[in-house]
């Protein structure tokens, strides 16, 4: 065949345009990395810079755009080389131009006022606050608690003197029916036997303590009437124009018994509870009726 040598293949084509030299493919696959990365690196540029609707961007333009920060703004953006301190711009243009540049200086702006002593100490002022509004709420609850623990001392207190008096006035009582009942059975023997003394120091006692009986007014008025009408303040008479026989003895110590016995009926009563006798005490008239009954 022409043109082809005898060994049978083709001789390779060594021109110049099918070799291209080792700088240019250098040049082409650098540049090809560089489209690359710049394609990758584009986007999320762009969604970094260009994200205007951020809830980190919307925070910035509400705090460095309120009245109270504008100045500062503009002191950290001229500190940052980033405005001129004569520029003639309002901080809502300026953010709107220059979005970046607005950013940064109110994130540094944000940065420092978060660190600065000025922060710390209303941060400190605000927990102080909020201790003593804690501690004011939490008053009435501790007045509260005081008020029922005073209030449970204050009723366990006057409950044991109650008990205490109650089982006085039963003590006393019931030693004055002992020293009655002896002395006027053997008053009705012998009068030379009868000894008064018993029952003056056992009607002495009971008088006492009736002189304890707390209020209200209608129950000192009942407790004052029964120790003023206790029977046998003196002894019984040994003779009156004749010498009195037994009979006679015996007559005059049943009287006393069924007097002493009419005058403690209504002993018992002194150990009502308080509202019974407070509404005695606004009913006089009932009180009187209730403490003549009985004494009848």
């Amino acid at each position: 065949m022409r043109g082809v040598p005898r060994g049978g293949t083709r001789p390779l084509n060594r021109s110049a345009r099918s070799i291209a030299p080792p700088g240019r493919r250098r040049q082409v696959v650098t540049g090809a990395a560089l489209l690359l990365l710049a394609a990758g690196a584009g986007p999320a540029f762009a969604v970094s810079a260009g994200d205007a609707n951020s809830p980190e961007r919307d925070a910035q333009l509400v705090y460095c755009l309120a009245p109270a920060h504008r100045t500062d703004l503009r002191t950290a953006a001229v500190r940052l080389g980033l405005l001129k301190a004569d520029a003639d711009v309002t901080p809502e243009q300026w953010a709107k131009d220059h979005g970046d540049d607005f950013g940064r200086a109110c994130a540094a702006l944000m940065a420092a006022e978060s660190d600065s002593p000025g922060t710390a100490a209303q941060a400190k002022e605000a927990d102080k606050d909020g201790w003593l509004m804690t501690a004011l709420k939490q008053l009435p609850l501790l007045l509260l608690g005081a008020l029922l623990t005073l209030g449970g001392q204050s009723y366990e207190r006057g409950s044991a003197e109650r008990r205490s008096l109650r089982l006085e006035l039963r003590t006393t009582e019931n030693a004055y029916r002992d020293a009655v009942r002896e002395y006027l059975d053997t008053y009705g023997v012998s009068y030379a036997r009868a000894d008064h003394s018993p029952v003056r120091s056992a009607r002495e006692a009971l008088t006492a303590a009736l002189s304890r009986v707390p209020g209200p007014a209608a129950r000192l008025a009942a407790a004052e009437r029964i120790a003023d009408g206790l029977p046998l303040a003196e002894p019984l008479p040994r003779s009156g124009d004749y010498l009195l026989d037994s009979e006679t003895r015996t007559r005059i110590a049943n009287e006393e018994h069924t007097a002493v016995a009419s005058c403690l009926r209504s002993l018992p009563e002194l150990n009502r509870s308080f509202p019974y006798w407070s509404w005695r005490t606004r009913r006089p008239g009932s009180a009187q009726s209730g403490a003549s009954g009985g004494a009848e």
